[in-house]
């Protein structure tokens, strides 16, 4: 599942970023990086996905938020 696919208000941790190594570095410097636990706060349109992270709140929008994927956090396979 990808970041743009993760219902509201649900814990997700990321498992991989699919994005040019520019755009990666800055996720990366802002928090969110392979392990990184975060909840999707509000959805917007056109697939934007506002997150928290570690006490923080980032907005993405739908094209960055389709190239990360996540997992459900103490959801069974």
């Amino acid at each position: 599942m990808t970041l743009r696919d993760g219902p509201l208000g649900a814990e997700l941790r990321v498992t991989g970023v699919r994005l040019p190594a520019a755009a990666a570095f800055r996720l990366h410097e802002m928090g969110i990086r392979l392990g990184t636990q975060a909840r999707v706060t509000q959805r917007a349109a056109f697939g934007a996905r506002v997150i928290a992270v570690a006490g923080s709140r980032f907005a993405l929008d739908g094209g960055t938020a389709g190239l990360i994927d996540v997992e459900r956090v103490g959801v069974p396979a």
